[in-house]
């Protein structure tokens, strides 16, 4: 699969415009080693496979799956990069996304058009399922000003955040489970929004 994987080098290194000496730099190698990986006469290690997933914007499974199928032109286009917190720091992350440092943390690949706090959440539980399955990646937009039936991460009485559905009636607003197994909870004056749910991205 090597000379396949080296197609999908090229592609995505012509997609975004790069010439072989920028990924040459990338990758700390000489531009001749980009010549070999992408005719696929030569492979590559996992530290430079993990740093060229980085600068070609595209999970490494993307990578392999695109090499796999020989499917590149329909592949999802990645328009950023977000980090991973916890439930805890997205409940502050007014906070928390001013003072992250580049590189500190794991980083979401995502198909969304990032903002500048654009963070990403893991799913705890099953409370929203099925649509959103315990696992799957939140890209949140805390940028953006809830609308009612819009997938929200809410904190209350200042402790961590939760994930629901914002429900409205008349002049009083909830939160909705998905999981009819969980009960409907209405948002209290102490509530603060910590963003609104803008795509999953399935971890697989």
């Amino acid at each position: 699969m090597r000379k396949e994987f080296g197609q999908v080098i090229k592609a995505l290194r012509t997609r975004k415009g790069l010439a072989q000496q920028d990924l040459a730099d990338a990758l700390e190698v000489d531009k001749g080693n980009i010549s070999k990986y992408e005719s696929g006469k030569q492979g590559m290690t996992f530290d430079r496979l993990e740093v060229l997933a980085h600068t070609l914007d595209t999970p490494l499974s993307e990578l392999f799956s695109m090499a796999e199928t020989g499917n590149i032109e329909t592949a999802p286009e990645i328009k950023g990069t977000v980090p991973l917190i916890s439930w805890v720091q997205a409940g502050h992350w007014n906070d928390v996304i001013d003072n992250l440092h580049p590189g500190e943390g794991e980083r979401i690949h995502t198909t969304y058009r990032v903002r500048k706090h654009t963070y990403a959440l893991r799913v705890r539980g099953d409370s929203m399922e099925p649509k959103f399955p315990e696992g799957a990646i939140l890209i949140v937009e805390p940028d953006e000003s809830p609308e009612p039936g819009a997938f929200v991460i809410v904190r209350h009485n200042g402790g961590e955040a939760t994930f629901k559905q914002l429900v409205v009636e008349g002049n009083a607003m909830y939160l909705k489970p998905l999981n009819p197994r969980y009960p409907i909870m209405e948002v209290k004056p102490d509530a603060v929004f910590c963003g609104v749910v803008k795509r999953v991205e399935m971890d697989v």
